[in-house]
């Protein structure tokens, strides 16, 4: 099973176990967090993730010391936005089942508002799993994260350098 693969099984684990909103804290990793970051992203939303991990290689300090707060919050507030900050554990169940029925949470519930959401993250969690550009940046993620955990001495590029120079 790939890295990918693993941390994918682990986030749906955690929703199973904790819930979806309360899955979401800082006692996440941060590959985990990114799955859930990726997978709650919206379209033209102010912060660009594909961007952001773009940039890592640039700026590889923000990914401990910005992005993990700022992913959390993006979270949270996009699952309250979306009016899943508290569902039914039967709800989760449908989120992070692998089958293709959806039956059983639409007998149970009638057709619950939730649904047609869990079933866009449902089918968008199964799409990031063939996703080659998921795989690119979660790839870039993992090489960033065992750098920065590496007694490898980073070198500042000359914008870090000049950026540096101005804030002082």
């Amino acid at each position: 099973m790939s890295e990918k693969s693993k941390t994918i099984q682990s986030v749906l684990t955690k929703i199973e176990v904790s819930g979806l909103y309360n899955s979401i804290n800082t006692d996440l990793n941060l590959r985990n967090l990114f799955v859930f970051r990726y997978l709650l992203d919206e379209a033209n939303d102010i912060v660009n993730l594909k961007k952001d991990i773009e940039d890592l290689p640039f700026f590889p300090e923000r990914l401990t010391a910005s992005y993990q707060d700022e992913w959390i919050v993006f979270c949270k507030k996009r699952l309250s936005k979306l009016g899943l900050k508290q569902i039914s554990q039967q709800e989760c169940l449908f989120l992070i089942d692998a089958s293709d029925e959806n039956d059983a949470l639409n007998a149970e519930n009638g057709h619950s508002e939730n649904t047609e959401i869990l079933t866009s993250l449902r089918l968008r969690i199964k799409a990031m799993q063939q996703s080659d550009e998921f795989n690119k940046q979660f790839e870039q993620l993992c090489v960033i994260e065992k750098v920065l955990h590496s007694d490898i001495a980073l070198l500042k590029s000359e914008q870090q350098r000049k950026i540096e120079r101005f804030i002082k």
